[in-house]
């Protein structure tokens, strides 16, 4: 029994929601003014890993479509920015829509196998193409756009604009203030075009698919049209936190951070950590996976604290053991993640009805 029970709506309700946007607020504004450098960048990172795993969300959570290749889609907007703005000159706003639209494309025809198997036998579809990635963008036919397993480089903005709330922007510092706004803008694209999705009549049909998808196709809907439109929705967002990662490190290859396996791995423990089916799920699942990441390998590096005396005999970093113990630790504690643990907590104080 709850101990407050708010109605929809009403004044109440309202005033949550405010206090709510002004938190977020508060928490947006405070990363890029009271953070050290170091700190911003590891925040842009985690809203990389936002973007991609509320991408991946539409396919695994809503859908109940298992995919393990969107570490593909990301590469390919890794490379649409690399190639055309390196070898080809174009601005890094275009080779990131040139990006996204090839990536539907390509989303749209690995979807196909979606429309006459699921299960494990989809997974391993999706597993295939995402080893095969990284093997197409190192094969020497493919060197004279690809470099190979150079990779590509130089792919950083010469200038940055000038913003008018952020002003002329040149230094190191200034530069990473400039990828945290460029990160939050397209964080806010993906998690508007998700909700859009999901609250729409679309959205009600990938639920039923996922429920039950003979159901869903008795009750009229287009199970192809469906199945592959989000696929190539969730490729097209994915390949957006590609081009992000590249023009804020300047830098693509095939071996690269979140281009391979460990890239889907990674995208979908954020999903599955945060909260599937839900739009902010991936959200708290990106910066709790990013926090956890980070104040591992720089405790076990210093030597300080319980994990560094813990670990002080191994000669790695016990980063992975850390998020593989805490993981099974959150599936028994919280099997529906990190916010579905909070919102059934804080049901126990607070109903809206």
């Amino acid at each position: 029994m709850a101990l407050v029970t708010i109605k929809r709506n009403s004044p109440q309700h309202i005033a949550v929601r405010v206090l709510g946007v002004l938190l977020v607020v508060i928490a947006v504004l405070w990363v890029p003014t009271k953070m050290t450098t170091g700190n911003i960048d590891s925040m842009t990172n985690a809203l990389a890993l936002v973007i991609a795993a509320s991408a991946l969300n539409l396919v695994i959570g809503y859908t109940g479509l298992i995919s393990i290749g969107h570490s593909a889609f990301f590469g390919i907007g890794s490379y649409a920015t690399g190639v055309l703005v390196s070898k080809y000159g174009w601005g890094h706003g275009w080779s990131m829509i040139f990006g996204a639209l090839l990536a539907f494309v390509f989303g749209f025809i690995v979807a196909l196998p979606a429309l006459r198997i699921k299960g494990i036998y989809l997974a391993l579809v999706t597993l295939a193409v995402a080893v095969l990635f990284p093997t197409m963008m190192k094969w020497p036919k493919l060197e004279w756009l690809t470099n190979g397993a150079r990779g590509i480089s130089g792919i950083r903005y010469e200038e940055l604009p000038s913003l008018p709330f952020l002003g002329e922007l040149k230094g190191r510092d200034d530069r990473t203030v400039f990828f945290y706004w460029y990160a939050i803008m397209l964080v806010i694209i993906t998690v508007l075009v998700c909700r859009g999705i999901v609250k729409s009549r679309m959205g009600r049909a990938l639920i039923a698919i996922r429920d039950n998808e003979i159901g869903a196709e008795v009750m009229g809907v287009n199970l192809a049209t469906t199945k592959t439109l989000v696929f190539g929705v969730s490729a097209a967002l994915t390949s957006l936190a590609g081009s992000l990662s590249v023009a804020r490190t300047g830098v693509v290859t095939a071996d690269g951070a979140n281009l391979t396996l460990i890239g889907s791995i990674v995208f979908l423990v954020v999903m599955v950590v945060g909260g599937a089916a839900t739009i902010t799920g991936p959200i708290i699942g990106a910066l709790v996976y990013v926090w956890v990441d980070n104040y591992t390998r720089t405790a076990s590096a210093s030597g300080e604290g319980l994990i560094g005396w813990l670990f002080d005999w191994s000669a790695v970093s016990p980063a992975s053991i850390i998020l593989s113990v805490a993981l099974i630790v959150l599936m028994f504690v919280a099997p529906d993640g990190v916010f579905g643990l909070v919102r059934r907590l804080a049901r126990r104080v607070v109903v809206i009805k």
